[in-house]
Formats: C-alpha cells, sequence, structure tokens
C-alpha cells in the first residue's frame, strides 16, 4: 500500500480518544492545534464537460456547469470580487465559532479551469488574508497539468497549505461512462501521484447510489483508495437535482435513489473497508432543497454522520476494520482438510454479521 501524506501518529491517537473513525476536523485539530474552517468561494469557474472543451452535455447528475450554490451565508457577496467574498466569510464563520482560521474552499465548477496567469492571480489574492492558512481545490482529475500542480508546489514550499479535492465519483470505469465523466480512473491515478511528489495531500470525491454499481464494487472502491494512498475521502448519496440527466432519469422510473437506511448501511460497510489512515472529511451532502428531486430524506450531513457512528457501534467495528489486502506472513501455510472446515465457518460468520 502506498504511503499518502497523512501523519499515521496523529490517527493512532484520535482512535485512542475512542473515535470510529478518522475525522478531519479531529487530525486537523490535533496536528496544528488550532480548529480550521472552509471559506467556500464563487471564482466563476466553468467546466470542460459543459463548455464543449471535451463535451458540451456535462455529467448526468449536475445542473447548468456545475454550479450548486448550496451555502446560504454568501449568496449575497457570491458574485462580488474575491477578496470580499472571502473578508466576508471569515467574519462570518469567526462569529459562528467554527475556528480560528480558514482554508479558502473554491468549490464549484473546474476550479483549476483557467489560464496559469489567471490562477496564480486568483490563488494569491485568496491567501491574502491573515486567517486564510491555506486553499482547498476542487476539480476533475484531467484539469491539473504539471504547470498547475508547480504551482500548487510554490505555496506549499512557502508554508501553506494546499488540498486538492479531487471529483473522482467512482473508480469503476463502466460507472464513469454510464454517468458521462468522461474521464477514467487513471487520471486520478496520476493526481495522486503527481500532488504528492509535491507535499500535496489529495481528498477524493466518492459517490455512493451510483447507477448499477453494487455494493460490492462499493467495497473495491474503499480498498483501492487505501491502496493508493489517498489522504481523505468525502463521501455522498447521489442526489437528483432538477434539470439534469438524472432527473429525467429518476421522473421516468430508470433510476431509485438510496433509501436512508441503505445509505447508512453501505457507507458503515465503505469505512470498514476503509484504511483507518484515511482522513474522513464528510458522510452524506448539504443540499439546497430548491432544485432537489431525491432522495425524499434530509442528507444533511450531521444528521447521517450521526446514524453512521450509530450503525458502526451496533456491529461493533470502526474504520479499517475490514481492511486487508494481503494474507499475513503467518498465514502462509496451506491447511488441512479439517482446518479448512473451520475457516470456512468462521467466514461464514462473519458475512452473516453484517447485513447492507
Amino acid at each position: 500500500m502506498k504511503n499518502s501524506l497523512v501523519d499515521r501518529r496523529v490517527v493512532d491517537s484520535i482512535y485512542k480518544d475512542g473515535a470510529l473513525y478518522s475525522s478531519f476536523g479531529a487530525y486537523w485539530r490535533k496536528k496544528y492545534g488550532y480548529k480550521v474552517f472552509k471559506i467556500p468561494l464563487n471564482a466563476q469557474f466553468t467546466c470542460p464537460n459543459w463548455d464543449g472543451r471535451i463535451s458540451d452535455e456535462g455529467c448526468i447528475f449536475c445542473p447548468s456547469f456545475a454550479r450548486q450554490f448550496t451555502y446560504e451565508s454568501f449568496r449575497d457577496v457570491m458574485d462580488k470580487d474575491v477578496r470580499e467574498q472571502v473578508k466576508h466569510q471569515v467574519k462570518h464563520y469567526k462569529e459562528m465559532g467554527a475556528g480560528e482560521k480558514g482554508l479558502v474552499y473554491i468549490a464549484f465548477g473546474t476550479n483549476t479551469y483557467k489560464p496559469l496567469d489567471e490562477l496564480k492571480k486568483l490563488f494569491d489574492a485568496c491567501l491574502e488574508h491573515r486567517d486564510v492558512v491555506g486553499l482547498s481545490i476542487g476539480t476533475r482529475p484531467d484539469c491539473l497539468p504539471d504547470e498547475v500542480f508547480d504551482l500548487l508546489g510554490s505555496y506549499v514550499k512557502k508554508g501553506k497549505h494546499v488540498w486538492l479535492e479531487i471529483g473522482t465519483q467512482s473508480v469503476h470505469y463502466r460507472t464513469l461512462e454510464r454517468i458521462q465523466r468522461r474521464h477514467g480512473f487513471a487520471e486520478s491515478i496520476r493526481v495522486v501521484r503527481e500532488a504528492h511528489k509535491r507535499g500535496i495531500p489529495v481528498i477524493f470525491f466518492l459517490i455512493q447510489g451510483l447507477p448499477y454499481e453494487t455494493p460490492a464494487e462499493t467495497v473495491e472502491t474503499a480498498r483501492i483508495v487505501s491502496a493508493l494512498g489517498v489522504d481523505a475521502v468525502k463521501l455522498y448519496p447521489l442526489v437528483v437535482m432538477k434539470k439534469t440527466v438524472l432527473g429525467k432519469q429518476f421522473k421516468e422510473g430508470d433510476y431509485r435513489p438510496l433509501g436512508m437506511s441503505e445509505y447508512v448501511r453501505l457507507t458503515a460497510h465503505f469505512l470498514e473497508n476503509l484504511s483507518r489512515y484515511v482522513l474522513v472529511q464528510r458522510l452524506s451532502k448539504d443540499c439546497g432543497l430548491e432544485s432537489k428531486l431525491a432522495p425524499d430524506w434530509n442528507t444533511y450531513r450531521l444528521i447521517i454522520g450521526s446514524r453512521v457512528e450509530k450503525e458502526l457501534k451496533r456491529r461493533g467495528t470502526k474504520q479499517g476494520d475490514r481492511f486487508n489486502l494481503t494474507l499475513s506472513a503467518d498465514e502462509l501455510v496451506p491447511l488441512k482438510p479439517s482446518e479448512t472446515k473451520i475457516v470456512r465457518r468462521e467466514k461464514q460468520k462473519k458475512k452473516k454479521s453484517v447485513r447492507l
């Protein structure tokens, strides 16, 4: 398994405190000694899967040009100058008690899809505020040429925190093709390699409940992400939005979203099969109700997060308990026929203990 940039000693201390999974927030507080918050920013990015560079159709779940403004706190300033947005959001979150410092979260659209000189001006402006400690940049895995990696790496060299949030969505090519992502998984593998060369940790966005993707494939996703050395994940249920291809499929009965209990059980199973050292930034998605068609349950992350923890407690498990990629050295001994039966019975018991 490849090494991530996550400090394993810090993660171990999180579990010693009784945590059931390695939360990003807990990790940051322990490693850096303060609480950090995300500062959502609208930098007027579009997407090459919408504007014709790659396609003009977009992903099946994405409304026009990937702009889903669901943060109420900055709808009044989201079209203003970048510096004004940052100033407003820092004040808002500090007054809420969300933390002491912020990461500017450039989230809407594909946020490396501009000429290099424009990206530098934008990133420089975002980092001017004294309470901003770094950037967290959401983008597609196929929009990160070496020049952009080098630019981001230059901020790391200056002591800034830089995280890349990659819209991987799935590790399975069949799924990526069906949801019209128009990239494969090879691009995401390259991102992890090139980002880690420059000291940049990587977060994968992963959607649960994608069309035709099975629970077994979801488990394999957790294992692949772990083996690749991804630093953190964001998990989401697939949300059906108005004015999307998926919305049309849903209305015509061609897509059924996961129920809440299904999502909670699947997420718990995902965490069990995810390396204990992969940070978890989110377990669900906050979504603007005005544009949502389905699912019919509340996807708010705090509600779902507590239910996932309750499910893990019911099972008596935590993140990584079922993660295993190889036999141990002690297991490299052929079994006798009588021992084979015992091992088979134990495996059957483990299967029955997990109800998806």
